[in-house]
């Protein structure tokens, strides 16, 4: 693009010409972030209704560890046009504790926490919901047998990371997506993702625009 400095409100104009429905997704983000607190940018929390959407034609169920106050996992199910289930992980007691990899100047432990109760709560519209409390994989065992088309992870530290990597990367389907949140900002979880992948045929894409997440897509 070559012309005057843009506004983010810009970008979207810009985008709707070609894609109409580009604004009432800006206004679900927006509706939902007055709801309750949306850790994703507005660019972030776009790129996750895109992708979940996209993985509609694989199979396979969809994930999400790191819900806090349910903001993502709200958007998720309002791209859920195909209705899969939709599997929830979170503490709910905040951050467990770092590891050596982790920037304590970022994080510590039990930074957003969030309720159990009130998380149901504002999901309760969404029947195809399923949300455990539990410091995963420790909750894993009722999806041990699912695969899956799409997984969110925003778990901020390393070792909460590498796990769900771990247990995800061999569940999720030929062509399913899986992003994280805090790739580009937080150490520990681009270690994890350099780490594991070191061996794996998928590259690592990040999608930084505005934002500080990675994306994955199954080979």
């Amino acid at each position: 693009y070559k012309g005057p400095f843009l506004f983010i409100d810009d970008y979207w104009t810009i985008k709707a010409k070609y894609d109409p429905e580009i604004l009432l997704i800006r206004e679900l983000i927006r509706k939902i972030a007055k709801e309750t607190n949306m850790l994703l940018g507005e660019w972030e929390a776009f790129q996750l209704y895109l992708a979940v959407k996209k993985t509609s034609k694989i199979e396979g169920a969809i994930a999400e560890v790191g819900v806090y106050r349910g903001a993502s996992a709200k958007l998720i199910s309002e791209a859920n046009k195909t209705h899969k289930k939709l599997h929830l992980f979170d503490t709910f007691e905040g951050l467990p504790e770092l590891h050596q990899s982790d920037d304590p100047k970022q994080f510590h432990k039990g930074q957003f926490l969030a309720s159990y109760d009130s998380v149901k709560d504002y999901l309760k519209a969404y029947p195809n919901i399923q949300l455990y409390k539990g410091l995963f994989p420790s909750t894993s065992e009722p999806i041990q047998n699912e695969t899956f088309s799409f997984v969110h992870l925003d778990v901020d530290l390393y070792e909460a990371t590498l796990a769900s990597l771990q247990f995800f990367y061999p569940r999720l389907n030929k062509g399913g997506m899986l992003i994280s949140h805090d790739y580009v900002w937080a150490p520990g979880v681009r270690r994890a993702f350099n780490e594991f992948f070191t061996d794996k045929p998928e590259p690592i894409l990040e999608i930084d625009f505005l934002g500080s997440q990675c994306l994955i897509v199954k080979m």
